[in-house]
């Protein structure tokens, strides 16, 4: 994990062409902490893939700069371009997902990932319906 801040800002961000992440954190904040271990799983499982820690406290112009008003926050990001971000703590399945899809058809098209399609459970919806009529009959009937 490479450190970012006001100062080495524009240079690291002229270095990159692909995908990078940056994590935007703060020293006293819990939830950032218990980001660490998921971040460097991640990390790890994604190796060749730039990602850059900034400390909310040493570098606030970067929170302007990104839009950022809480932390932990991850960003996303292509050249300059922010492509996709968490606020939050965040499961290393859902960084996972963003780094697998980034690049896949529906999201470049939309700007948003596909969600998954929800299927109505027609039992469950026909017997609560059932259940219904029939307390609904017995009190129409006593």
């Amino acid at each position: 994990m490479k450190f970012l801040n006001g100062e080495n800002f524009e240079v690291s961000m002229d270095l990159e062409r692909g995908l990078f992440v940056i994590f935007i954190s703060s020293g006293n904040c819990g939830p950032c902490r218990s980001m660490g271990p998921v971040l460097e799983r991640f990390e790890k499982m994604n190796s060749k893939l730039p990602l850059y820690k900034v400390n909310a406290e040493e570098s606030p112009e970067l929170l302007a700069h990104f839009g950022v008003r809480g932390v932990p926050h991850l960003l996303f990001c292509k050249r300059r371009e922010v492509l996709y971000e968490f606020s939050g703590m965040t499961p290393l399945k859902d960084l996972q997902y963003v780094v697998d899809n980034i690049d896949g058809a529906h999201f470049l098209t939309y700007g948003k990932f596909k969600g998954v399609e929800k299927k109505t459970d027609w039992p469950f919806i026909l017997s609560i319906g059932t259940i219904l009529a029939v307390f609904t009959a017995l009190f129409i009937l006593t």
